[in-house]
C-alpha cells in the first residue's frame, strides 16, 4: 500500500470540525438531542442529523495490511545477518523479530529460518529458555530436514547451560540421528560434530547430578520432553468474604468491611471484562495479556500486534482479534482514545447474537446482589455501571453518538454482522456502543508497568492500557485510600495498605490523593472528571499535602476506654506522660506511643535497606509490621505514616508487572 492510501493521523476530530463548519446553526440543532429519551433515541438522532452522511468518506474505514511485506522482511533479515556476524547479539534478535512479524502467512519456510536465526542470537545472549522455545516454533514451521541437526545441537547446549544434564544427553544423541539426513555436511565436519558430542554424551552419563536428575524425573513422572514456558500463569480470581457490597442513594454502590481487614491482606484479584493495550506498545508487549515479551509470536495476517506465546496469540484469534484484524490501523489512526477502542472490543470479545439478546433487556431493573451473581461475561455485570446521564450536555452526548457510530461502521467493514444484517440490528448495537463509552468513561482502570533502572535508581509506573473490572468498579473513591493496586498480565490485585474495622468504608483512589494535591485541586479535578464531591476524612478534615505535614506535632489516638476515636496532637517537648482528651476528657498514656516512635524508626531503616538491596517480600513484610505498629497508636496524617505506606504500595508494585530498563 502506498503512503498516500495510509490512515491520516488524528482525522476524526478533523471530521467532526468540517462537519460542525457545514451546518449552519450546529449547536442549536446539537441541543435538541437533549429531547431524546434513551440511547436507541440519541444514535436515530445523530444518524439523521443534517449534513452528516456526506462527511462519511473522512472517516477512512478499510482494512489494511502493509506491515506484511516479504521484501521488506527479507531485509530485515539481511540486515539481521550482518548484526549476527558482528556479534551484535540484541541487534541481530531485534531485526530477526522485525523480519518475523513482516513475513506474510505463506511464507512458512522463511518464517522457520528466520526463528532459528533468532534462537541462535538468543544463545549468545544467554537467553536460554527463550533460545529452545524459538527453536521449538522453528521446527513446528518445519526447519529444513538436512540443516535440523543444527537446531538439535542448540537445543543440548541450551540444556547443558541450564544444568540439565538428561535433556542434554537426549538432543546429543538426535543431534547424531539428524546428521544422517545432512547429505551436503562434508564428512569431516560431521565426524568433529559426532567427536564432540559423544565425548558430552560419555562425560555426563557417569556424573553422578545426571543419575540424580533422572531419578527426581522419573518421581515426578517427566517424560524429559517439557519444553520451557514465559506465559504467565492463569490466575485464580478472589474477592475476600471481608467484602460487603452495598449501595445508597446519597454514596452510590461501595464496599465495606464485612469484618477486620488486615494492613497487606489480599481482598481482590480480577481479571479484566475487556482490556485494550495503547498503541504504543503494540510492538512491544502481547495484545492479550499485556506481558512484555522479546521472543513474540506474530499474527499470520496483520503486523499490528504481537502475543507472548501460541496460547494467547489463539485466544485473540478465536475471539476479538478475528474482528480486529487489519481494521486496528483505522482505529489508531483515528484518534479514537483508549475508552473508546475498548466500547469497540467489547463487542468484538463476543459474537453479536449474545449483544442483540441483551438489547431488549438492558433497561431491566437489577439489584446489587442479582447484578453480582450474573456469570463474569455477562454484558450485563458492566452495562449497569454508572453512567451519570443526567449530568451529560448535549454535545456530550451528541460527540459519543458519533464515536458510536464510527465504531458500529468498523464492526460493519469486518461483517461482524454477518452478511445479511438487519437495519434495526445495527441501530441495536450503535445504542449499546454509545452505553459502553458513556460507563467506560468513570469506571475504567489504567493497567500499569513499573520501570526501574539499576543504575541511578529511578522508578515510574508507566501506562500500558486500559481494562474495566467489574468488581473493582463497585469501590469508591477516597484521597486516602485503603488499597493499593497492581497488576500481573491484565490481572488485577487489589491489597490493603491501611487496616479498616468491619464496617467502615474500604475505598480506591481515582487519582487526586491528598499527599500531592490540595483540596480544593482534588475536589475540582474529582467534579470534572466524576460528578461528585469527595466526603473522604482527607477532605472533610482538610488535610495539608505531604510537603506541609506538620513536623513538630505528633498525633496520638486516645486510648481511653469508651473508645473514643478523637486524635490528641502533643509537641516533641511535651514533659507530662498523661494527657487529657479535649473529647472525651479522658486521659491517654502516651509513653506508649513514644515508644513505638523509637521502634519503628529503627524498623524503617531496616524496611529501607531490604528495599534498596532488592528483597521487595521481606521489605513489605517490613512495611506492613510498621503500619500495624503505627496505627495502633498513632493517627494519620503524619510524614512516618506517609512514606511507610508509600514503600508499601511500590513494594507491591514490584510483585507485579515490572521491566528493567537497563
Amino acid at each position: 500500500m502506498s503512503p498516500s492510501q495510509l490512515s491520516e493521523k488524528n482525522y476524526f476530530a478533523n471530521y467532526y470540525v468540517e462537519l460542525k463548519n457545514s451546518v449552519e446553526n450546529f449547536d442549536e440543532q446539537v441541543e435538541k438531542i437533549k429531547t431524546c429519551k434513551s440511547d436507541v433515541e440519541r444514535v436515530q438522532f445523530v444518524e439523521n442529523f443534517k449534513g452528516l452522511s456526506g462527511h462519511d468518506d473522512k472517516l477512512q474505514i478499510r482494512k489494511e495490511f502493509q506491515g506484511k511485506n516479504a521484501a521488506l522482511a527479507s531485509d530485515f533479515k539481511e540486515k539481521g545477518n550482518l548484526a549476527f556476524k558482528a556479534q551484535k547479539w540484541i541487534e541481530a534478535m531485534v531485526l530477526y523479530t522485525k523480519s518475523y512479524v513482516a513475513l506474510p502467512e505463506d511464507k512458512v519456510n522463511e518464517k522457520a529460518i528466520i526463528l532459528a536465526n533468532r534462537s541462535a542470537a538468543l544463545y549468545h545472549l544467554e537467553k536460554y529458555d527463550e533460545s529452545l522455545i524459538d527453536i521449538k516454533r522453528s521446527m513446528d514451521y518445519g526447519y529444513p530436514k538436512d540443516l535440523i541437526y543444527k537446531l538439535y545441537e542448540r537445543m543440548a547446549r541450551c540444556y547443558m547451560a541450564k544444568k540439565d544434564y538428561p535433556n542434554t544427553i537426549k538432543y546429543f544423541k538426535t543431534m547424531i540421528t539428524s546428521m544422517d539426513d545432512a547429505t551436503a555436511l562434508p564428512v569431516a565436519r560431521k565426524s568433529q560434530l559426532n567427536t564432540v558430542a559423544m565425548t558430552m554424551i560419555k562425560m555426563l552419563e557417569r556424573d553422578p547430578r545426571t543419575t540424580k536428575q533422572m531419578e527426581i524425573r522419573k518421581k515426578k513422572g517427566l517424560s524429559g520432553d517439557e519444553m520451557p514456558s514465559l506465559v504467565i500463569a492463569d490466575e485464580a480470581e478472589f474477592v475476600s468474604p471481608a467484602l460487603r457490597f452495598d449501595e445508597n442513594r446519597i454514596e452510590g454502590r461501595f464496599v465495606r468491611a464485612a469484618s477486620d481487614v488486615k494492613v497487606g491482606e489480599e481482598i481482590l484479584v480480577e481479571k479484566p471484562h475487556v482490556a485494550v493495550l495503547l498503541e504504543k506498545f503494540s510492538k512491544t508487549h502481547c495484545e492479550n495479556c499485556f506481558i512484555r515479551t522479546a521472543i513474540p509470536v506474530a499474527c499470520p495476517k496483520c503486523a499490528d500486534v504481537i502475543y507472548c506465546s501460541e496460547k494467547c496469540m489463539k485466544r485473540a484469534a478465536n475471539s476479538y482479534h478475528k474482528y480486529e484484524c487489519g481494521i486496528l490501523t483505522t482505529v489508531w489512526s483515528s484518534g479514537a482514545s483508549i475508552n473508546c477502542h475498548m466500547a469497540l472490543r467489547i463487542f468484538t470479545n463476543k459474537d453479536v447474537g449474545h449483544f442483540l439478546q441483551m438489547a431488549d433487556k438492558i433497561d431491566e431493573k437489577l439489584s446489587l446482589d442479582e447484578l453480582q451473581q450474573l456469570p463474569k461475561d455477562d454484558y450485563r455485570r458492566i452495562a449497569h455501571l454508572v453512567r451519570h446521564e443526567d449530568d451529560r450536555t448535549a454535545s456530550n452526548f451528541f460527540q459519543h453518538g458519533l464515536m458510536a457510530r464510527f465504531l458500529t461502521k468498523c464492526l460493519s467493514a469486518v461483517n461482524y454482522f454477518g452478511d445479511n444484517p438487519k437495519t434495526e440490528d445495527i441501530l441495536k448495537i450503535e445504542a449499546l456502543a454509545l452505553r459502553n463509552l458513556q460507563f467506560l468513561q468513570f469506571n475504567t482502570h489504567e493497567v500499569a508497568e513499573l520501570h526501574k533502572s539499576q543504575i541511578d535508581g529511578r522508578e515510574k509506573t508507566q501506562f500500558i492500557g486500559g481494562a474495566l473490572y467489574p468488581t473493582l468498579a463497585l469501590f469508591n473513591h477516597a484521597c486516602d485510600p485503603s488499597v493499593v493496586r497492581y497488576f500481573r498480565g491484565t490481572t488485577i490485585h487489589i491489597n490493603m495498605i491501611k487496616p479498616v474495622e468491619a464496617g467502615l468504608h474500604i475505598s480506591e483512589n481515582y487519582g487526586p490523593i491528598y499527599t500531592q494535591e490540595t483540596r480544593n485541586e482534588r475536589q475540582a479535578k474529582l467534579k470534572d472528571l466524576y460528578k461528585f464531591e469527595c466526603c473522604c476524612d482527607a477532605c472533610l478534615e482538610n488535610w495539608p499535602t505531604f510537603d506541609k505535614l506538620q513536623t513538630d506535632v505528633i498525633r496520638f489516638r486516645c486510648d481511653a476506654p469508651n473508645k473514643c476515636n478523637a486524635v490528641i496532637e502533643v509537641p516533641p517537648n511535651c514533659n507530662d506522660f498523661m494527657v487529657k482528651c479535649l473529647t472525651c476528657n479522658e486521659s491517654t498514656n502516651i509513653l506508649k506511643g513514644l515508644k513505638v516512635m523509637q521502634d519503628t524508626e529503627m524498623m524503617s531503616r531496616t524496611a529501607k535497606r531490604l528495599y534498596d538491596t532488592g528483597d521487595y517480600s521481606k521489605a513489605l513484610n517490613k512495611y506492613v509490621d510498621l503500619i500495624k505498629i503505627m496505627s495502633e497508636v498513632l493517627a494519620p496524617p503524619f510524614p512516618d505514616y506517609c512514606q511507610c505506606q508509600q514503600f508499601l504500595k511500590d513494594c507491591f508494585l514490584h510483585l507485579g508487572n515490572c521491566y528493567n530498563l537497563n
